[in-house]
């Protein structure tokens, strides 16, 4: 059976699925004010059985960036070595991550005093294929969200001043440097329902699955 790791943000947590001590969006009050009755209802868990797959490890952190070098950042080596399992390595990684460097404005590209978006993502999928060689990598672009109950509020396209397409061209354009596969949920107008503008009820997280498993059949790579 095909192994899955994740690679992700607060969007991808769940508690009791990620290495111990990281930060974690649904504990069990989360669970419940979003509606998520088990771990069954998350996207990654709804794509790994639309794969017919099972879990190998699920990195993702509450409130952490692509963009850096030191931990949390998606970037650094401890979250990088930490895909697979000494038994066993994944197969497949999908990395849904970005959101909270369009949330606060991370810049695109690096400067003498900090690191950019572009680097950071860039360094996350050549250290993945030096650890990984043989796993699949795939790398999915931001999808804008909704509120459930408000029908007024619209999403930010510039939030923290940078545009969520930025972002989103960086990925597709890095993703095709490294002769990665890309999950383009970015793309038209999909939406996934939130209550807070940013993390996903079960209706969102199977808006998410079903968007996934839509361009991952559109690759021919299941």
């Amino acid at each position: 059976m095909k192994l899955v790791s994740i690679l992700g943000d607060s969007v991808s947590t769940f508690q009791g699925y990620n290495p111990r001590g990281y930060s974690v969006f649904y504990d069990a009050q989360m669970q419940r004010v979003n509606g998520l009755n088990s771990v069954s209802d998350t996207w990654w868990a709804r794509v790994i059985k639309g794969m017919d797959a099972r879990l190998c490890l699920n990195n993702s952190y509450s409130g952490s960036k692509i963009t850096g070098d030191a931990f949390p950042a998606a970037a650094c080596e401890e979250r990088l070595q930490n895909l697979g399992r000494q038994e066993s390595q994944p197969d497949y990684i999908l990395i849904y991550a970005g959101f909270n460097d369009f949330a606060s404005g991370a810049e695109l590209i690096s400067s003498l005093d900090d690191y950019g978006f572009e680097d950071s993502y860039d360094q996350v999928l050549r250290t993945i294929r030096q650890n990984y060689p043989s796993a699949k990598t795939v790398c999915a672009t931001l999808m804008r969200t909704r509120v459930r109950g408000d029908r007024s509020w619209q999403f930010p396209e510039y939030w923290a001043g940078i545009g969520l397409e930025d972002y989103n061209n960086v990925i597709r354009w890095v993703a095709q440097e490294n002769h990665c596969y890309l999950a383009d949920l970015g793309r038209g107008n999909d939406r996934y329902e939130t209550l807070d503008g940013a993390h996903p009820t079960a209706q969102g997280h199977r808006e998410i699955a079903d968007n996934w498993m839509k361009c991952m059949n559109d690759l021919g790579i299941l």
